[in-house]
């Protein structure tokens, strides 16, 4: 068989400074990535899902607005962005105690996301992540990461990629190890 690699696609939307927008945001988001047949098993789109919540949902709290949200998808990886306007300092990932009703969101990104960062714009930030595919440098950068930071792991990862029009058992993964 004979594979083509797909034709990069993108898409952005605006989402309003409400967190009740969120959830709506989320769905276009699984839907965007559904019309385009990405290849991802179903956990992986659910990890999709909540990981755009958390991005989209720190933006509209902690940046008192909306964000620009831009889904993409390179042949290998969904990379998902929101950007917002309020400048200042970048996000961190920072512990959160037990009782702490908040700062887990970065912890997720960093547990779940193939790779993740931030960025400053010219108007504010942008904090991005990638899941799916597998790449020849599968990496983790870390909590700091820019946008350009990326270095081989040497850490065995799960993959979760499907042929298209495929349907792949939930919690069916191959493990990959980064050369």
């Amino acid at each position: 068989m004979t594979f083509r690699t797909p034709a990069p696609k993108s898409s952005s939307f605006r989402v309003p400074p409400d967190i009740g927008a969120v959830p709506s945001a989320r769905r276009r988001v699984v839907t965007i990535v559904r019309d385009w047949n990405v290849p991802l098993l179903e956990d992986t789109v659910e990890t999709l899902e909540l990981l755009t919540g958390e991005v989209i949902m720190n933006a509209v709290v902690h940046a008192g607005e909306g964000c620009q949200v831009t889904v993409s998808w390179d042949g290998l990886r969904v990379r998902l962005e929101a950007e917002d306007t309020k400048g200042g300092r970048l996000p961190e990932r920072t512990p959160a105690g037990l009782d702490d009703e908040s700062g887990r969101g970065l912890q997720l990104i960093d547990g779940l996301a193939q790779a993740w960062g931030c960025r400053p714009t010219t108007e504010g930030k942008a904090v991005w992540f990638e899941i799916g595919g597998c790449s020849p440098s599968l990496s983790r950068p870390s909590s700091a990461a820019s946008d350009s930071s990326f270095g081989a792991g040497d850490a065995q990862r799960l993959v979760a990629m499907a042929e298209p029009g495929s349907r792949v058992p939930s919690g069916s993964r191959t493990p990959v190890t980064p050369t």
